[in-house]
């Protein structure tokens, strides 16, 4: 039997045409089923986005409302830390001038202070008043003296917003005031100063600190005092100096502050108290007539909040507050121990996305009935469509048979070639259609894949030549510090560790320690601000800087003035570095050091706990010329260490952005497991105690630390 032969054009037309009705009549059977599901399907989907839109809209709210209470309470409670940080610094001024006379006396010439006058009254003057116990006579001496400071009391009064009375109460007995209530302390009588709360608590506690709030003597509504020991050479308490602040200021700006419609600030104190709020009420006396204790709160949250901020804590709470629900954010401050609060209502925060959802219902309705509408249109263009689709394939099949089956031959050698690594290998299609597009679309990527190759090989090249260079770099910088222990074995009066663990390849940390002749080691510990590689070539010449001139015989001052002079000229890139170097006589025991404003070391006596060894630091190195650094001195016996070390140990960070902290350290340095510890086990216990805080987060600065041991 003869089979009639056909061409590979009649077959693929037959094929095309054939495949083009079965797909139309298939594809129409398929799409008015589908239309009518999608209509279903639609309208599901819109409800359920309507529903998401409408969760999402809530909880975007929550979180910005949230946010916005946690910024408004953080930013308050700075504010308030501002205007207290301002008193403190007063008192400050006016200790160090008390403890001034008390060390020397010779210098200032008697000036007395008055008692009350009424004619005085609403002018700030210095009064004097005595203890029983006191005679004028038994302390004319220092009244004369302590009259040295009515001036500076009475500027500082005058100064501060809100103050009260400047006062110091001496051991001796007498007080001096300086406010513009004379005239209501005419009649006064006898105070004995050491009896009085403001001194008794700053000289129980041996350092600066507040009271708690109350109420004014003199009608200025509720105040808050803070007073300072003063000490003379001896060492002896000689008085207490104090300066009492009405908080209208402070609490006109909490009380003025909203939040929306519903939402306000108020400040709570140590014990849970609400000592300023929008709510509170004042007698004619100014006692307060609403008091209100969060801790005493029928609401749960509430209470756990409250345990919370006279912890010290912050946070952000959705709670049910004064009969309403609210959301709830607490900052502590630094300054006093009181807490800011910024509540605002749910239902105001939440009304947006109340009256979104209720818009989304109603446009789903809507779009409901438009796609019913659609869906009978759509049946009838698609009827249509399928009638025109018939005929254009019919007509267009012959003709796209033969267009079509040659180019496509083609493709397929090109792409074999392609496939096969051949990346010289060009089509040359020129059909006018998305084929030839095609075809240029491979010709491109054949020259593009080359590109690509040779670039891909030149960064590979250049990375590992910068790789290669950084490690050579990092081997450098170790190199430069002091990593051979023990490093003094000849030497059995004392011993030395350190360790330093860059955050990037090089850092700008760096410690040292030598000896400039047999009776004298120096340490030093610096930071240079920033990382990588700039703080590294800054480390190399602080330390070489610091290094040289330590040999000259010069004090750690005298060291930091010169290089801090020699850092300046120069310093375009506006780099800094902060630095601890000291110097111990071997022989003595003493040990003179200076601070160029890092972090304050820890010493432990031998058989004690690690403590701070505070002083007030000086300016960075760096950073302006010409300025004067301070020495210190302590004296370092057989069994003491020196824990010396860079921020980067206090402001590691976990995952939850905590820092590592200040009281950390100095606990982990005085369990008991570590105080028996050897130095360099101690430095490594450190090490692993900071890696397990930190949790896997990545490292943010350089971690440097030194003990030195007196042996």
């Amino acid at each position: 039997m003869k089979i009639k032969r056909q061409s590979i054009r009649a077959k693929l037309n037959i094929v095309v045409l054939t495949v083009a009705l079965l797909s139309i009549l298939l594809l129409g059977v398929i799409a008015l089923t589908a239309l009518f599901r999608m209509r279903a399907t639609t309208i599901n989907i819109n409800a359920g986005m309507g529903q998401q839109a409408a969760s999402d809209s809530r909880q975007m709210l929550e979180d910005q409302a949230m946010d916005q209470l946690k910024s408004i309470a953080a930013l308050k409670a700075e504010t308030i830390d501002a205007q207290l940080q301002t008193i403190m610094s007063q008192i400050d001024v006016l200790a160090a001038a008390a403890e001034e006379l008390y060390a020397t006396p010779e210098r200032f010439s008697a000036i007395p202070v008055s008692p009350a006058d009424a004619s005085t009254q609403g002018t700030y003057t210095a009064q004097i008043v005595y203890a029983e116990r006191t005679t004028p006579q038994q302390v004319a001496g220092e009244v004369g003296l302590l009259g040295n400071l009515t001036i500076p009391m009475k500027k500082a009064t005058e100064y501060l917003s809100g103050a009260g009375t400047t006062q110091i109460g001496t051991e001796s007995g007498f007080i001096i005031m300086c406010d513009e209530n004379a005239g209501l302390k005419v009649d006064l009588g006898h105070l004995e100063p050491t009896e009085r709360s403001w001194y008794r608590m700053a000289a129980d506690s041996g350092e600066m600190t507040w009271s708690d709030v109350f109420v004014d003597s003199y009608g200025r509504g509720l105040a808050v005092t803070c007073g300072k020991p003063v000490y003379g050479p001896d060492g002896q308490l000689r008085a207490v100096l104090s300066i009492g602040s009405t908080l209208d200021d402070i609490s006109s700006s909490v009380v003025n502050t909203s939040i929306g419609e519903t939402g306000y600030v108020f400040v709570v104190d140590h014990s849970g108290d609400v000592i300023m709020s929008k709510n509170i009420e004042l007698d004619a006396a100014g006692h307060v007539t609403n008091n209100e204790n969060l801790l005493e709160s029928q609401e749960p949250s509430i209470q756990a909040a409250a345990q919370q901020m006279i912890s010290g804590g912050q946070g952000v709470i959705e709670a049910n507050y004064q009969g309403r629900a609210v959301y709830l954010a607490y900052e502590p401050m630094h300054t006093v121990p009181w807490t800011v609060v910024t509540v605002i209502d749910v239902e105001e925060v939440l009304s947006p996305s109340v009256a979104g959802e209720q818009r989304i219902q109603a446009l789903t309705q809507e779009a409901g009935a438009d796609i019913d509408q659609f869906i009978r249109l759509a049946c009838l263009l698609f009827l249509a469509a399928v009638l025109i689709a018939t005929i254009i394939a019919i007509v267009l099949g012959n003709t796209f048979s033969l267009r079509l089956s040659k180019p496509i031959r083609e493709l397929e050698t090109g792409v074999e070639n392609i496939s096969g690594g051949d990346l010289d290998y060009q089509l040359n299609i020129h059909t006018g259609d998305e084929i030839e597009s095609l075809a240029g679309a491979f010709n491109t990527m054949t020259t593009r894949l080359q590109t690509y190759i040779q670039d891909l090989t030149a960064v590979t090249a250049e990375k590992e030549r910068i790789g290669a260079e950084l490690g050579v770099a990092t081997q450098i910088q170790a190199s430069m510090l002091p990593c051979i222990f023990p490093a003094f074995p000849g030497r059995p009066e004392f011993d030395i560790f350190a360790d330093m663990h860059p955050a990037k390849e090089v850092g700008g940390d760096f410690y040292d320690f030598f000896m400039t002749d047999d009776d004298h080691l120096w340490v030093v510990m610096a930071d240079v601000s920033g990382k990588g590689v700039p703080a590294a070539l800054f480390m190399v010449i602080a330390k070489t800087l610091l290094k040289n001139h330590a040999g000259f015989q010069a004090s750690p001052a005298e060291v930091l003035e010169t290089v801090n002079n020699q850092l300046c000229e120069s310093n375009d890139a506006g780099m800094f570095v902060t630095t601890f170097i000291g110097r111990l006589e071997i022989s003595t025991g003493q040990f003179v050091f200076a601070n160029a404003g890092h972090n304050f070391p820890l010493v432990r006596r031998q058989g004690g706990d690690f403590d701070w060894l505070k002083t007030k630091p000086n300016f960075i190195l760096a950073g302006m010329e010409d300025i004067h650094y301070q020495n210190h001195e302590i004296t370092l016996s057989a069994g003491d260490r020196l824990f010396l070390y860079t921020d980067g140990v206090t402001e590691a960070l976990n995952p939850a952005q905590a820092l590592y902290s200040d009281d950390r350290l100095i606990q982990t340095l005085n369990q008991p497991e570590v105080r028996t510890m050897g130095i360099e086990a101690l430095i490594s216990y450190m090490k692993e105690d900071i890696h397990t805080f930190a949790d896997g987060a990545a490292q943010a600065d350089d971690i440097t630390m030194l003990v030195l041991e007196v042996k």
